[in-house]
C-alpha cells in the first residue's frame, strides 16, 4: 500500500498537473486575441473622458449600483489609455490568479502534503471548473463581468488564506501587515458584487461564530474584520443606485418567491455537477488521499459536519437569491460560474469534514486497499478522458483556438479599429463581426439602431457622432 501511495504521490501529481494543463493552456493561448466588448467596456471609459474620473464613478454609484469596488476596476480598464494589449493582458493574470489562489488555499488547508500535490489540486478543481462553468467568457474576457465575478471569487479565497496566516504569525509587525491585507480583501470583494457581497458575510460570520461557540474565543483581529465588513456593507447599500436595480420586474423583492427559486435552482444544479462529471470518482481519490494523513494533519477539517454543511449550502444559494430578489430572474451565466466555482472548493472541504469525523469516532468499514484504488484510478482516468471530450465547453475552446476563428475575430477588430481611425466622417457604418470565437466573445455588438447604448458609447470613446452596424442585407437604418 505505501509503495503504491508513494507512485501516486509523484505519477498522480503529474496527471493532476497535465489536466491543468489541457484546458489552461488554450485559455492563456486564446488571450492573445481578446478585445474589449461594446456590452459596457467602451461605456465606462468613455464615461471617464466626457465627465472625470472621479465624477464618473460617482455617477454610477449614485445612479446605478453601489459595487463600488467594480465601479473603480471598470473604470481604471486599458481602455483608459486606449490600449487593448490591456485586454490580452488581463485574462492572463486572472487564469494565473485563480490557480495561485487555489493552490494557496490548497498549501494552507493540507500543510504536510508537497507542493507538487497542491499544485495538483488546484489543477483538478481547475479542470472540473473548466469543463462545466457555464460561460468561459464571462468569467475570463469580458471585463465588465470578470472584475464583478471572478477577480472578488479569487480574493476571497486569498482572504480565506490570509486568515489562516495570520493565526500562525509570530510577530506584531507581521500580524499588522496580514491583518490590513485581510481588511481591504473583504472591502474590495464587498464591493464587488451583491453575490460576492453575501458570500464574504457569511464566511465572516461563520468564522466569528465558530471561534466564538466553539473555542469561546474573541481577538482583536476578528473584531477589526467584523468592524470592516460592517462598514463595506454600509457603502454598499448606501449608494442611491441601487434602487435602479430592483423594481424593474414584479418579482424582484419576493422573498419567499426569491428563497424557494433559489434552493431549487441549487438543486438542479448540483445533480448536474455531482453526477455528469468526474467529480465522484475524484471524490474517492480524494478519500484515498485523506486516509494517508495523520489526525493533526486535518485539523483544519475538524469542524462539525453539521456546521460545514450549513455554511456550504448557505454560500451556494446566497449566491443565487440576489438575482431573483433584485430583479426576479434566472441567474445570468456569470453568476452561474461563481456557484460552480464554491461549489467545487466546499464539494471537497465537506468531503474532507466527514471523513474526519469518522475517522476521529474509528468507524469500520472504511477500507483502503491496493486492488480497489487501482480500480478507482482506472475508472477515473476514463471518466475524465470521457468527460473531456464531451465537454462543450472543451470543444469550443480548443475549436476557436485551432480553426482560427479567434485569429480571424482578432484581425475584424483591429480592421474595425483601423475603419473607425482612418475615416474622415462623423457617422460611420461598421460591418458586422463575422467570426465569432464564443469561448472569448461575448455575443453582444453595436446594433444598427444610433441610439441603442452600446453604439452611443462606442461612438463616444472613439469621438464619433454616431456609429451604426450595417444590417444584415447591407442597408442602412438611421
Amino acid at each position: 500500500m505505501n509503495k503504491f501511495y508513494r507512485k501516486y504521490r509523484v505519477v498522480g501529481n503529474w496527471i493532476n498537473i497535465l489536466l491543468m494543463l489541457t484546458v489552461l493552456v488554450p485559455l492563456l493561448a486564446l488571450s492573445y486575441f481578446n478585445h474589449p466588448s461594446p456590452a459596457d467596456d467602451f461605456c465606462y471609459i468613455f464615461t471617464v473622458f466626457k465627465i472625470g474620473w472621479f465624477e464618473a464613478m460617482k455617477l454610477y454609484y449614485t445612479e446605478w449600483t453601489g459595487r463600488y469596488f467594480g465601479i473603480f476596476l471598470n473604470h481604471t480598464s486599458p481602455l483608459l489609455f486606449h490600449s487593448i494589449i490591456g485586454f490580452k493582458i488581463l485574462p492572463v493574470i486572472l487564469l494565473s490568479g485563480m490557480v495561485f489562489a487555489l493552490y494557496s488555499l490548497f498549501r494552507h488547508l493540507t500543510p504536510t502534503l508537497s507542493r507538487l500535490a497542491h499544485v495538483g489540486f488546484a489543477g483538478i478543481v481547475f479542470f472540473l471548473y473548466i469543463l462545466k462553468m457555464m460561460s468561459i467568457s464571462e468569467a475570463f474576457y469580458w471585463m465588465a463581468a470578470f472584475v464583478t465575478y471572478t477577480v472578488p471569487n479569487i480574493l476571497t479565497l486569498l482572504w480565506i488564506v490570509l486568515v489562516l496566516r495570520w493565526y500562525r504569525q509570530d510577530t506584531q509587525p507581521a500580524k499588522l501587515f496580514v491583518g490590513a491585507l485581510s481588511g481591504f480583501l473583504i472591502f474590495a470583494v464587498i464591493g464587488s458584487s451583491e453575490t460576492n457581497l453575501l458570500v464574504m458575510v457569511l464566511l465572516v460570520g461563520a468564522w466569528l461564530a465558530y471561534r466564538v461557540i466553539f473555542h469561546r474565543k474573541v481577538d482583536a483581529f476578528m473584531v477589526a474584520m467584523l468592524i470592516v465588513t460592517g462598514a463595506s456593507c454600509y457603502f454598499y447599500f448606501a449608494s442611491p443606485g441601487n434602487a435602479a436595480r430592483i423594481g424593474g420586474n414584479p418579482l424582484g423583492g419576493n422573498v419567499p418567491f426569491s428563497v424557494i427559486s433559489s434552493f431549487k435552482k441549487l438543486a438542479y444544479l448540483g445533480y448536474d455537477w455531482v453526477f455528469r462529471t468526474p467529480l465522484v470518482l475524484f471524490t474517492l481519490a480524494w478519500l484515498f488521499v485523506l486516509s494517508r494523513l495523520s489526525e493533526g494533519a486535518r485539523n483544519y477539517f475538524s469542524i462539525p459536519v453539521w456546521y460545514a454543511m450549513l455554511l456550504f449550502i448557505g454560500v451556494l444559494s446566497a449566491q443565487l437569491f440576489p438575482s431573483y430578489y433584485g430583479v426576479g430572474i434566472e441567474p445570468t451565466p456569470r453568476v452561474i460560474n461563481c456557484v460552480y466555482f464554491f461549489f467545487l472548493i466546499g464539494w471537497f472541504y465537506i468531503i474532507g469534514v466527514i471523513f474526519h469525523y469518522i475517522r476521529k469516532r474509528k468507524v469500520t468499514g472504511f477500507y483502503f486497499t491496493t486492488p480497489r484504488y487501482g480500480i478507482v484510478y482506472v475508472l477515473l482516468l476514463a471518466s475524465v478522458g470521457l468527460a473531456f471530450f464531451r465537454s462543450s465547453n472543451v470543444k469550443m475552446i480548443y475549436s476557436d483556438l485551432l480553426k482560427g476563428k479567434a485569429a480571424a475575430f482578432d484581425k475584424e477588430m483591429y480592421q474595425r479599429y483601423a475603419l473607425i481611425k482612418n475615416s474622415q466622417e462623423d457617422i460611420l457604418y461598421l460591418p458586422p463581426v463575422r467570426s465569432k470565437p464564443m469561448s472569448i466573445f461575448l455575443d453582444d455588438d453595436i446594433k444598427t439602431d444610433r441610439n441603442h447604448w452600446w453604439n452611443k458609447c462606442t461612438a463616444g470613446y472613439f469621438g464619433k457622432e454616431a456609429i451604426y452596424m450595417k444590417d444584415t442585407e447591407g442597408e442602412q437604418q438611421q
